[in-house]
């Protein structure tokens, strides 16, 4: 499969993953709302995926599936994005605030005295996780 047939097949998928997407809030309208969604949950997906990693969760291949499907979304709608307005250099800066989001979460959860606080912690990692998840088919 050509890198173009491979780009346009994500695109497809990416139309129908947004329009199949009922228990979640509708996507971005716009293209740069677009990448900046799929950036940002790229990044959050890369941080919990470290994460597991690192304590050998079996749960770590799938998390990977699903950040290596937003690189794949993100990169099927970044040309329309830049055309639209989106600087070159920002999908990068979208992705680093989504993994320092969830690493401070993470952080909260592993390390905090506060019992509340890591609660919290945990369940805005939830719905953090939820609100990219519920974009994929069968996330």
């Amino acid at each position: 499969m050509t890198r173009v047939t491979l780009v346009a097949a994500t695109g497809f998928a990416t139309a129908l993953i947004l329009a199949t997407a009922p228990a979640h809030p509708a996507p971005p309208g716009t293209p740069w709302k677009r990448a900046e969604v799929f950036a940002t949950c790229s990044g959050r997906l890369a941080a919990v995926s470290a994460r597991q990693q690192a304590e050998h969760d079996p749960d770590w291949p799938r998390t990977v599936s699903q950040r290596d499907m937003f690189n794949l979304m993100l990169e099927a709608t970044l040309p329309e994005a830049i055309r639209f307005g989106v600087p070159r250099r920002e999908p990068v800066l979208w992705r680093s605030a989504g993994w320092s989001e969830m690493a401070g979460l993470l952080a909260d959860i592993a390390y905090s005295g506060d019992r509340g606080r890591a609660a919290r912690a945990r369940a805005a990692l939830a719905r953090r996780l939820s609100d990219c998840t519920g974009l994929l088919l069968g996330g």
